[in-house]
Protein backbone atom coordinates (compact mmCIF):
# COMPACT_ATOMS: atom_id res chain seq x y z
CA UNK A 1 0.00 0.00 0.00
CA UNK A 2 1.30 3.55 -1.05
CA UNK A 3 2.31 5.59 1.96
CA UNK A 4 0.08 8.89 2.55
CA UNK A 5 1.49 10.17 5.15
CA UNK A 6 2.43 14.34 4.12
CA UNK A 7 5.69 15.23 3.59
CA UNK A 8 7.61 18.14 4.68
CA UNK A 9 9.19 20.04 2.10
CA UNK A 10 12.51 18.71 2.38
CA UNK A 11 11.41 15.67 1.98
CA UNK A 12 9.51 16.36 -0.91
CA UNK A 13 11.87 18.30 -2.53
CA UNK A 14 14.28 15.19 -1.94
CA UNK A 15 11.70 13.24 -3.72
CA UNK A 16 11.99 15.26 -6.91
CA UNK A 17 15.32 13.19 -7.64
CA UNK A 18 13.97 9.70 -7.69
CA UNK A 19 11.91 10.64 -11.19
CA UNK A 20 16.07 11.78 -11.95
CA UNK A 21 18.19 14.78 -12.97
CA UNK A 22 19.61 15.14 -16.08
CA UNK A 23 21.11 18.13 -18.12
CA UNK A 24 18.04 17.80 -20.42
CA UNK A 25 15.41 17.77 -18.15
CA UNK A 26 12.83 20.63 -18.33
CA UNK A 27 13.76 24.51 -15.81
CA UNK A 28 10.58 23.24 -13.55
CA UNK A 29 11.43 19.52 -12.71
CA UNK A 30 15.11 20.83 -12.19
CA UNK A 31 13.90 23.61 -9.50
CA UNK A 32 12.35 21.03 -7.47
CA UNK A 33 15.16 18.85 -7.03
CA UNK A 34 16.54 19.86 -4.53
CA UNK A 35 16.71 22.54 -1.45
CA UNK A 36 18.98 25.98 -2.02
CA UNK A 37 22.80 25.49 -0.68
CA UNK A 38 22.63 21.59 -1.33
CA UNK A 39 24.41 19.89 -2.54
CA UNK A 40 23.31 17.52 -5.69
CA UNK A 41 24.60 14.66 -3.65
CA UNK A 42 23.20 15.06 -0.61
CA UNK A 43 19.70 14.48 -2.46
CA UNK A 44 18.00 10.95 -1.13
CA UNK A 45 15.06 9.33 -3.11
CA UNK A 46 11.56 9.59 -0.91
CA UNK A 47 8.41 8.52 -1.59
CA UNK A 48 5.75 10.08 -3.40
CA UNK A 49 4.23 13.07 -2.63
CA UNK A 50 0.81 12.35 -1.08
CA UNK A 51 -2.48 13.56 -3.53
CA UNK A 52 -3.58 15.42 -0.84
CA UNK A 53 -2.01 17.79 1.86
CA UNK A 54 -3.49 17.05 5.34
CA UNK A 55 -1.24 18.82 7.63
CA UNK A 56 0.35 22.30 8.08
CA UNK A 57 4.21 23.13 7.05
CA UNK A 58 6.25 23.42 10.14
CA UNK A 59 7.74 27.16 11.08
CA UNK A 60 10.39 27.71 8.64
CA UNK A 61 13.88 29.60 9.89
CA UNK A 62 13.33 33.85 10.28
CA UNK A 63 15.45 33.80 6.52
CA UNK A 64 16.98 32.61 3.68
CA UNK A 65 20.73 33.10 3.18
CA UNK A 66 22.80 32.76 0.09
CA UNK A 67 26.53 32.48 -0.07
CA UNK A 68 26.74 34.38 -3.53
CA UNK A 69 24.11 36.95 -2.75
CA UNK A 70 24.67 37.82 1.05
CA UNK A 71 23.05 40.91 0.76
CA UNK A 72 19.40 39.33 0.34
CA UNK A 73 17.85 37.93 3.63
CA UNK A 74 14.19 36.86 2.75
CA UNK A 75 11.61 35.26 4.57
CA UNK A 76 12.31 31.50 4.60
CA UNK A 77 9.15 29.74 3.44
CA UNK A 78 8.10 26.16 3.92
CA UNK A 79 6.04 24.35 2.10
CA UNK A 80 3.86 21.09 1.86
CA UNK A 81 3.01 19.82 -1.69
CA UNK A 82 1.54 17.07 -3.82
CA UNK A 83 2.71 16.08 -7.04
CA UNK A 84 -0.88 17.78 -8.39
CA UNK A 85 0.57 20.72 -8.06
CA UNK A 86 2.46 20.18 -11.60
CA UNK A 87 -1.08 19.62 -12.96
CA UNK A 88 -1.91 22.97 -12.82
CA UNK A 89 0.26 23.63 -15.78
CA UNK A 90 2.68 26.63 -16.64
CA UNK A 91 -0.22 29.40 -16.45
CA UNK A 92 -0.21 29.07 -13.13
CA UNK A 93 3.73 28.42 -12.52
CA UNK A 94 4.89 30.88 -9.52
CA UNK A 95 3.81 32.07 -6.32
CA UNK A 96 3.65 36.16 -5.78
CA UNK A 97 3.92 37.36 -2.30
CA UNK A 98 5.09 40.58 -0.18
CA UNK A 99 5.72 39.91 3.62
CA UNK A 100 5.71 42.34 5.25
CA UNK A 101 4.74 42.89 9.37
CA UNK A 102 1.22 41.35 9.93
CA UNK A 103 -1.65 44.44 10.37
CA UNK A 104 -5.36 44.52 11.66
CA UNK A 105 -7.52 47.11 11.37
CA UNK A 106 -9.81 46.28 14.86
CA UNK A 107 -13.51 46.69 13.80
CA UNK A 108 -14.35 46.98 17.00
CA UNK A 109 -12.45 49.82 18.00
CA UNK A 110 -11.20 51.42 15.01
CA UNK A 111 -7.20 51.26 15.79
CA UNK A 112 -4.57 49.11 14.13
CA UNK A 113 -2.77 46.14 15.33
CA UNK A 114 -0.16 44.67 14.80
CA UNK A 115 0.82 40.99 15.76
CA UNK A 116 4.91 40.65 16.81
CA UNK A 117 7.93 42.23 15.56
CA UNK A 118 9.17 40.80 11.83
CA UNK A 119 11.55 37.83 11.53
CA UNK A 120 14.88 38.83 13.21
CA UNK A 121 17.36 39.29 10.47
CA UNK A 122 15.06 39.10 7.83
CA UNK A 123 13.85 41.67 5.12
CA UNK A 124 10.70 42.48 3.81
CA UNK A 125 9.84 42.92 0.42
CA UNK A 126 8.58 41.45 -2.94
CA UNK A 127 9.33 37.63 -3.40
CA UNK A 128 8.78 35.36 -6.87
CA UNK A 129 8.97 31.86 -5.75
CA UNK A 130 8.48 28.34 -7.55
CA UNK A 131 5.68 26.15 -6.23
CA UNK A 132 8.33 24.51 -4.20
CA UNK A 133 8.86 27.21 -1.88
CA UNK A 134 12.00 28.50 -3.88
CA UNK A 135 13.05 31.74 -3.88
CA UNK A 136 13.16 33.21 -7.86
CA UNK A 137 12.91 36.78 -7.38
CA UNK A 138 13.83 39.06 -4.16
CA UNK A 139 13.17 42.58 -4.36
CA UNK A 140 14.25 44.12 -0.70
CA UNK A 141 11.96 47.15 0.71
CA UNK A 142 13.02 48.27 4.45
CA UNK A 143 10.43 49.95 5.55
CA UNK A 144 8.69 51.43 7.41
CA UNK A 145 8.02 53.80 4.86
CA UNK A 146 8.81 51.52 2.00
CA UNK A 147 6.19 48.51 3.32
CA UNK A 148 5.53 46.26 0.42
CA UNK A 149 1.78 45.20 -0.87
CA UNK A 150 -0.41 43.49 -3.26
CA UNK A 151 2.73 42.01 -5.86
CA UNK A 152 1.04 40.09 -8.49
CA UNK A 153 1.61 40.19 -12.77
CA UNK A 154 -0.69 41.93 -14.96
CA UNK A 155 -1.07 43.27 -18.64
CA UNK A 156 -0.16 46.74 -20.04
CA UNK A 157 0.12 47.35 -23.43
CA UNK A 158 0.17 43.83 -24.18
CA UNK A 159 3.04 43.32 -22.07
CA UNK A 160 3.38 41.13 -18.84
CA UNK A 161 3.73 43.40 -15.87
CA UNK A 162 4.79 43.47 -12.40
CA UNK A 163 2.63 45.94 -9.91
CA UNK A 164 2.82 46.60 -6.47
CA UNK A 165 2.04 49.29 -3.83
CA UNK A 166 4.91 50.71 -2.13
CA UNK A 167 4.73 52.97 0.69
CA UNK A 168 3.48 53.51 4.17
CA UNK A 169 0.36 52.29 6.22
CA UNK A 170 -1.25 55.09 8.19
CA UNK A 171 -4.16 54.36 10.21
CA UNK A 172 -4.63 50.93 8.14
CA UNK A 173 -4.53 52.58 5.16
CA UNK A 174 -1.51 53.15 2.43
CA UNK A 175 0.15 56.38 1.67
CA UNK A 176 2.59 55.61 -0.89
CA UNK A 177 2.11 54.92 -5.07
CA UNK A 178 2.07 52.06 -7.50
CA UNK A 179 5.04 50.89 -9.58
CA UNK A 180 5.06 48.95 -13.18
CA UNK A 181 8.02 46.65 -14.02
CA UNK A 182 8.64 45.06 -17.11
CA UNK A 183 10.28 41.34 -17.15
CA UNK A 184 13.61 42.59 -16.95
CA UNK A 185 12.54 44.07 -12.91
CA UNK A 186 13.36 47.68 -14.38
CA UNK A 187 10.87 50.10 -13.49
CA UNK A 188 8.45 51.42 -16.52
CA UNK A 189 5.98 53.24 -15.03
CA UNK A 190 4.10 54.84 -11.79
CA UNK A 191 1.11 56.20 -10.78
CA UNK A 192 0.96 58.54 -7.75
CA UNK A 193 -1.68 60.81 -5.82
CA UNK A 194 -4.57 61.79 -7.89
CA UNK A 195 -6.64 64.15 -5.05
CA UNK A 196 -6.64 61.81 -2.31
CA UNK A 197 -3.34 59.53 -1.15
CA UNK A 198 -2.98 56.32 -3.24
CA UNK A 199 -3.93 53.45 -1.01
CA UNK A 200 -2.40 49.97 -0.71
CA UNK A 201 -5.60 47.78 -0.98
CA UNK A 202 -6.01 47.72 -4.88
CA UNK A 203 -4.32 48.39 -8.14
CA UNK A 204 -5.96 46.62 -11.13
CA UNK A 205 -4.75 47.17 -14.96
CA UNK A 206 -7.64 47.68 -17.29
CA UNK A 207 -7.62 46.28 -21.03
CA UNK A 208 -8.27 49.89 -21.89
CA UNK A 209 -5.00 50.58 -20.10
CA UNK A 210 -6.59 52.47 -17.37
CA UNK A 211 -6.12 51.24 -13.45
CA UNK A 212 -8.40 50.72 -10.78
CA UNK A 213 -7.02 51.78 -7.91
CA UNK A 214 -8.11 52.41 -3.63
CA UNK A 215 -7.95 56.23 -1.96
CA UNK A 216 -8.78 57.25 1.26
CA UNK A 217 -10.17 60.49 2.26
CA UNK A 218 -9.04 61.05 5.73
CA UNK A 219 -10.09 64.42 6.51
CA UNK A 220 -13.59 65.37 4.59
CA UNK A 221 -16.11 65.56 7.53
CA UNK A 222 -16.46 64.31 11.05
CA UNK A 223 -18.24 62.06 13.19
CA UNK A 224 -19.52 63.15 16.66
CA UNK A 225 -16.30 65.23 16.55
CA UNK A 226 -14.02 62.01 15.09
CA UNK A 227 -12.38 62.66 11.61
CA UNK A 228 -14.37 59.74 9.34
CA UNK A 229 -13.07 58.37 6.57
CA UNK A 230 -14.48 57.90 3.09
CA UNK A 231 -12.70 55.33 1.16
CA UNK A 232 -12.95 55.93 -2.79
CA UNK A 233 -12.88 53.79 -5.86
CA UNK A 234 -10.68 55.51 -8.32
CA UNK A 235 -9.89 54.92 -12.05
CA UNK A 236 -6.61 57.07 -14.03
CA UNK A 237 -4.86 56.56 -17.38
CA UNK A 238 -1.84 54.91 -16.54
CA UNK A 239 0.29 56.15 -19.34
CA UNK A 240 -0.81 60.31 -17.84
CA UNK A 241 -1.89 59.57 -14.54
CA UNK A 242 -5.15 61.49 -15.25
CA UNK A 243 -8.10 61.07 -12.86
CA UNK A 244 -10.92 59.63 -15.14
CA UNK A 245 -13.54 58.39 -12.42
CA UNK A 246 -14.07 58.94 -8.33
CA UNK A 247 -16.29 57.16 -6.67
CA UNK A 248 -17.06 57.88 -2.58
CA UNK A 249 -18.76 55.87 -0.39
CA UNK A 250 -20.30 58.17 1.34
CA UNK A 251 -23.02 59.40 0.92
CA UNK A 252 -23.75 56.45 -1.15
CA UNK A 253 -23.21 53.99 1.39
CA UNK A 254 -24.88 54.99 5.18
CA UNK A 255 -22.41 55.51 8.21
CA UNK A 256 -25.19 53.48 10.21
CA UNK A 257 -24.71 50.55 7.74
CA UNK A 258 -21.01 49.50 9.37
CA UNK A 259 -20.31 47.35 11.61
CA UNK A 260 -17.24 49.17 12.83
CA UNK A 261 -17.15 51.80 15.68
CA UNK A 262 -15.66 54.74 15.81
CA UNK A 263 -12.26 54.82 17.49
CA UNK A 264 -10.33 57.24 19.46
CA UNK A 265 -8.67 59.43 16.19
CA UNK A 266 -10.63 58.21 13.25
CA UNK A 267 -13.88 56.38 11.97
CA UNK A 268 -13.02 54.03 9.34
CA UNK A 269 -16.68 53.37 8.41
CA UNK A 270 -16.36 51.49 4.78
CA UNK A 271 -12.50 50.55 4.51
CA UNK A 272 -12.60 50.22 0.95
CA UNK A 273 -10.14 46.94 0.07
CA UNK A 274 -10.75 45.81 -3.56
CA UNK A 275 -12.12 46.75 -7.07
CA UNK A 276 -12.98 44.91 -10.11
CA UNK A 277 -15.33 44.84 -13.03
CA UNK A 278 -18.45 43.30 -13.57
CA UNK A 279 -18.60 41.89 -16.83
CA UNK A 280 -20.85 43.55 -19.60
CA UNK A 281 -20.35 46.79 -21.62
CA UNK A 282 -21.16 49.04 -18.98
CA UNK A 283 -17.65 48.12 -16.77
CA UNK A 284 -19.46 48.66 -13.49
CA UNK A 285 -17.28 48.55 -10.87
CA UNK A 286 -17.25 45.37 -7.85
CA UNK A 287 -16.51 47.22 -4.41
CA UNK A 288 -14.99 45.35 -1.80
CA UNK A 289 -16.03 47.12 1.59
CA UNK A 290 -14.69 45.50 4.96
CA UNK A 291 -16.48 46.85 7.64
CA UNK A 292 -19.55 46.42 5.92
CA UNK A 293 -19.42 43.13 5.21
CA UNK A 294 -20.17 44.15 2.01
CA UNK A 295 -19.82 44.07 -1.96
CA UNK A 296 -21.09 46.38 -3.89
CA UNK A 297 -22.30 46.56 -7.77
CA UNK A 298 -21.55 50.21 -8.80
CA UNK A 299 -22.84 52.33 -11.74
CA UNK A 300 -20.18 53.83 -13.51
CA UNK A 301 -21.93 56.39 -14.80
CA UNK A 302 -24.75 57.30 -12.23
CA UNK A 303 -22.00 56.33 -9.72
CA UNK A 304 -25.42 54.78 -7.63
CA UNK A 305 -25.29 51.28 -6.21
CA UNK A 306 -26.84 48.82 -8.61
CA UNK A 307 -26.91 46.21 -5.60
CA UNK A 308 -25.50 44.95 -2.24
CA UNK A 309 -24.45 41.25 -1.50
CA UNK A 310 -24.20 40.52 2.46
CA UNK A 311 -24.32 43.20 5.49
CA UNK A 312 -27.14 44.53 7.36
CA UNK A 313 -28.97 45.57 3.68
CA UNK A 314 -28.07 42.91 1.39
CA UNK A 315 -30.53 42.79 -1.73
CA UNK A 316 -29.85 39.23 -1.93
CA UNK A 317 -31.39 36.69 0.04
CA UNK A 318 -28.14 34.91 1.47
CA UNK A 319 -28.21 31.18 1.28
CA UNK A 320 -27.21 28.91 3.58
CA UNK A 321 -23.07 29.22 4.14
CA UNK A 322 -22.65 32.45 2.25
CA UNK A 323 -22.59 35.02 4.43
CA UNK A 324 -19.34 36.28 5.17
CA UNK A 325 -17.62 39.25 7.46
CA UNK A 326 -15.20 41.60 6.95
CA UNK A 327 -14.03 40.29 3.56
CA UNK A 328 -11.72 40.68 0.90
CA UNK A 329 -10.78 40.15 -2.70
CA UNK A 330 -14.00 40.39 -4.10
CA UNK A 331 -14.13 39.12 -7.65
CA UNK A 332 -16.51 39.00 -10.32
CA UNK A 333 -16.84 35.48 -12.63
CA UNK A 334 -16.20 35.88 -16.11
CA UNK A 335 -19.59 34.54 -16.99
CA UNK A 336 -21.19 37.05 -14.75
CA UNK A 337 -22.63 34.17 -12.60
CA UNK A 338 -21.65 35.38 -9.50
CA UNK A 339 -18.21 36.06 -7.53
CA UNK A 340 -15.42 34.84 -5.55
CA UNK A 341 -14.15 36.37 -2.31
CA UNK A 342 -12.16 35.78 0.81
CA UNK A 343 -14.17 35.51 3.80
CA UNK A 344 -12.20 36.70 7.30
CA UNK A 345 -14.84 35.32 9.74
CA UNK A 346 -13.02 38.41 11.88
CA UNK A 347 -14.84 38.88 15.27
CA UNK A 348 -16.98 40.25 16.19
CA UNK A 349 -19.10 38.34 14.15
CA UNK A 350 -20.93 34.56 14.48
CA UNK A 351 -18.65 32.81 11.91
CA UNK A 352 -15.37 31.36 13.89
CA UNK A 353 -13.98 29.69 10.31
CA UNK A 354 -12.03 32.19 7.53
CA UNK A 355 -11.93 30.69 3.80
CA UNK A 356 -12.26 31.18 0.56
CA UNK A 357 -15.81 30.97 -1.10
CA UNK A 358 -17.13 31.15 -4.47
CA UNK A 359 -21.02 32.45 -4.59
CA UNK A 360 -23.67 32.05 -7.11
CA UNK A 361 -25.89 34.95 -7.83
CA UNK A 362 -28.86 34.97 -9.01
CA UNK A 363 -30.12 38.23 -10.50
CA UNK A 364 -34.12 36.73 -11.32
CA UNK A 365 -34.58 35.81 -7.64
CA UNK A 366 -31.56 38.04 -5.61
CA UNK A 367 -30.11 35.17 -3.93
CA UNK A 368 -27.11 33.62 -3.48
CA UNK A 369 -25.81 30.15 -2.99
CA UNK A 370 -22.19 28.74 -2.13
CA UNK A 371 -20.88 26.87 -4.79
CA UNK A 372 -17.86 26.36 -3.51
CA UNK A 373 -15.43 26.79 -0.02
CA UNK A 374 -11.96 26.52 0.76
CA UNK A 375 -10.49 25.74 4.35
CA UNK A 376 -7.38 25.62 5.63
CA UNK A 377 -5.81 22.42 6.63
CA UNK A 378 -7.26 22.02 10.47
CA UNK A 379 -10.60 23.68 8.85
CA UNK A 380 -10.55 26.23 11.81
CA UNK A 381 -8.42 28.82 11.08
CA UNK A 382 -9.63 33.04 11.20
CA UNK A 383 -7.56 36.02 10.42
CA UNK A 384 -8.52 39.41 11.53
CA UNK A 385 -7.75 40.98 8.24
CA UNK A 386 -6.58 40.64 4.15
CA UNK A 387 -6.52 37.76 2.43
CA UNK A 388 -7.64 36.66 -1.37
CA UNK A 389 -9.06 33.89 -3.56
CA UNK A 390 -8.08 33.86 -6.49
CA UNK A 391 -9.20 31.24 -9.40
CA UNK A 392 -6.57 29.53 -11.45
CA UNK A 393 -6.90 29.63 -15.27
CA UNK A 394 -6.93 25.80 -14.77
CA UNK A 395 -9.91 25.77 -12.48
CA UNK A 396 -8.14 25.50 -9.30
CA UNK A 397 -8.34 28.62 -6.49
CA UNK A 398 -4.91 29.80 -4.17
CA UNK A 399 -5.80 31.07 -0.82
CA UNK A 400 -3.90 33.51 0.54
CA UNK A 401 -4.73 33.76 4.53
CA UNK A 402 -3.69 37.45 4.60
CA UNK A 403 -3.16 38.29 8.22
CA UNK A 404 -1.80 34.48 9.23
CA UNK A 405 1.54 33.42 7.50
CA UNK A 406 0.19 30.73 5.41
CA UNK A 407 -0.86 30.23 1.77
CA UNK A 408 -2.58 27.74 -0.13
CA UNK A 409 -3.46 26.11 -3.29
CA UNK A 410 -5.99 23.82 -4.12
CA UNK A 411 -6.77 21.88 -7.20
CA UNK A 412 -10.30 22.39 -9.46
CA UNK A 413 -13.71 21.63 -8.17
CA UNK A 414 -16.78 19.78 -9.51
CA UNK A 415 -19.65 21.97 -9.90
CA UNK A 416 -20.87 19.01 -7.55
CA UNK A 417 -18.56 19.40 -4.60
CA UNK A 418 -18.64 22.31 -2.31
CA UNK A 419 -14.61 21.80 -1.26
CA UNK A 420 -11.84 20.75 -3.06
CA UNK A 421 -8.14 19.14 -2.59
CA UNK A 422 -5.50 21.03 -0.81
CA UNK A 423 -2.64 20.60 -3.10
CA UNK A 424 -0.43 22.84 -1.79
CA UNK A 425 -0.17 24.29 1.83
CA UNK A 426 2.78 27.26 2.57
CA UNK A 427 3.89 28.68 5.47
CA UNK A 428 6.05 32.02 6.49
CA UNK A 429 7.79 32.44 9.58
CA UNK A 430 6.04 33.89 12.63
CA UNK A 431 5.86 37.63 12.33
CA UNK A 432 6.02 37.42 8.70
CA UNK A 433 2.27 37.80 6.36
CA UNK A 434 1.61 38.79 2.94
CA UNK A 435 -1.71 41.01 2.00
CA UNK A 436 -2.64 38.82 -0.76
CA UNK A 437 -0.63 35.64 -2.15
CA UNK A 438 -1.11 34.84 -5.46
CA UNK A 439 0.04 32.64 -8.55
CA UNK A 440 0.90 33.81 -12.13
CA UNK A 441 2.65 32.16 -15.37
CA UNK A 442 5.81 34.16 -15.48
CA UNK A 443 9.12 34.39 -17.29
CA UNK A 444 12.04 36.55 -16.35
CA UNK A 445 14.86 38.10 -17.78
CA UNK A 446 17.02 40.22 -14.97
CA UNK A 447 20.25 42.12 -16.05
CA UNK A 448 23.50 40.07 -16.09
CA UNK A 449 24.57 41.87 -13.36
CA UNK A 450 22.02 40.49 -10.71
CA UNK A 451 24.26 37.20 -11.23
CA UNK A 452 26.58 35.75 -8.74
CA UNK A 453 29.17 33.39 -8.58
CA UNK A 454 31.69 32.42 -5.45
CA UNK A 455 33.75 30.31 -5.78
CA UNK A 456 35.46 28.46 -2.22
CA UNK A 457 37.42 25.42 -1.43
CA UNK A 458 35.63 22.38 -0.72
CA UNK A 459 35.33 20.21 2.03
CA UNK A 460 37.06 17.46 0.10
CA UNK A 461 40.64 18.05 -0.37
CA UNK A 462 41.59 19.07 -4.13
CA UNK A 463 37.84 20.23 -4.96
CA UNK A 464 36.05 23.64 -5.42
CA UNK A 465 32.62 24.64 -4.58
CA UNK A 466 30.76 27.37 -7.03
CA UNK A 467 27.61 28.69 -5.32
CA UNK A 468 26.21 30.64 -8.26
CA UNK A 469 22.87 32.22 -8.91
CA UNK A 470 20.66 34.99 -10.61
CA UNK A 471 18.21 36.91 -8.97
CA UNK A 472 15.30 36.39 -11.20
CA UNK A 473 15.83 34.40 -14.03
CA UNK A 474 13.55 31.70 -15.05
CA UNK A 475 14.46 30.17 -18.01
CA UNK A 476 17.99 28.89 -16.57
CA UNK A 477 18.46 25.23 -16.03
CA UNK A 478 22.17 24.92 -16.04
CA UNK A 479 25.32 26.32 -14.96
CA UNK A 480 28.60 25.41 -16.89
CA UNK A 481 31.43 26.58 -14.42
CA UNK A 482 34.55 27.67 -16.66
CA UNK A 483 38.02 28.40 -15.37
CA UNK A 484 41.39 29.10 -16.38
CA UNK A 485 44.84 30.15 -15.87
CA UNK A 486 43.80 33.78 -17.18
CA UNK A 487 41.26 36.35 -17.68
CA UNK A 488 41.41 35.28 -21.50
CA UNK A 489 42.25 31.21 -21.23
CA UNK A 490 39.08 30.15 -19.43
CA UNK A 491 37.78 26.68 -20.75
CA UNK A 492 34.52 24.49 -19.52
CA UNK A 493 35.09 22.53 -16.47
CA UNK A 494 31.57 21.03 -15.22
CA UNK A 495 27.82 21.10 -16.01
CA UNK A 496 25.14 20.81 -13.89
CA UNK A 497 21.57 21.71 -13.07
CA UNK A 498 20.12 24.69 -11.50
CA UNK A 499 18.67 23.45 -8.60
CA UNK A 500 16.79 26.36 -6.59
CA UNK A 501 18.00 29.86 -5.77
CA UNK A 502 21.30 28.77 -5.52
CA UNK A 503 23.31 26.11 -7.03
CA UNK A 504 26.14 24.58 -5.02
CA UNK A 505 28.57 22.83 -7.74
CA UNK A 506 31.40 20.97 -6.61
CA UNK A 507 34.55 20.67 -9.11
CA UNK A 508 37.88 19.79 -9.84
CA UNK A 509 40.22 23.19 -10.47
CA UNK A 510 42.78 21.95 -12.77
CA UNK A 511 44.92 24.38 -11.45
CA UNK A 512 42.99 27.46 -12.83
CA UNK A 513 42.72 30.43 -10.91
CA UNK A 514 39.95 32.71 -12.68
CA UNK A 515 36.29 31.23 -12.77
CA UNK A 516 33.18 32.53 -14.48
CA UNK A 517 29.68 30.61 -15.09
CA UNK A 518 27.33 30.53 -18.01
CA UNK A 519 23.86 30.54 -17.60
CA UNK A 520 21.70 27.67 -19.92
CA UNK A 521 18.69 27.50 -21.01
CA UNK A 522 16.41 24.52 -22.60
CA UNK A 523 17.73 24.95 -25.96
CA UNK A 524 21.48 24.71 -24.47
CA UNK A 525 22.04 28.29 -25.30
CA UNK A 526 24.06 30.89 -23.29
CA UNK A 527 21.69 33.16 -22.08
CA UNK A 528 24.12 34.90 -19.35
CA UNK A 529 27.46 34.76 -18.17
CA UNK A 530 28.78 36.03 -14.37
CA UNK A 531 31.80 38.29 -14.05
CA UNK A 532 35.05 36.32 -13.50
CA UNK A 533 36.41 35.82 -9.97
CA UNK A 534 39.02 34.22 -8.22
CA UNK A 535 39.02 31.31 -5.16
CA UNK A 536 38.03 33.53 -2.14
Amino acid sequence: MADHRPMDRRSFLAGGISAGIGFGLGSRSVRRAVSPGRRLSDAVGQPAPPTVVTTEPLPPPNFARYVSRPDLTPVAVEVNATLDVLALGSKAGYIFCAPKTPRAANPGSGTSVTSSSFPQGATSGLMILDTAGELVWFKPLPGPDEIPFNFRVQTYEGKPTLTWFQGAVVDAHGAGFYVLADNTYQQTGQVVSTRYPCDLHEFIITPEGTALHTAYDDNSFQRQGIPVFVGHAQEVDIATNELLLDWASYPEVDLDLSYAQPGSSYYDYFHINSIDLWPGPERDLIISARNTSAVYRVDRQTKQVVWQLGGKRSDFSMGPGTQFWFQHDARALADGSGLSLFDDASAPCPEKVASGKVLDLDMDTMTATLRHRYLHTDGEMNTPSQGNCQLLPGGGHVVGWGFRPYFSIYAPSSEATLEAPLILDGRFPEGAASYRTLLFDWHGNPLQSEMAVVVRPASVAGQLTAWVSWNGATEVVAWRVNGGPSTTALSPLITAPKVGFETAIDFIGDGASYFDVDAIDATGQVIGRTAQVMVS
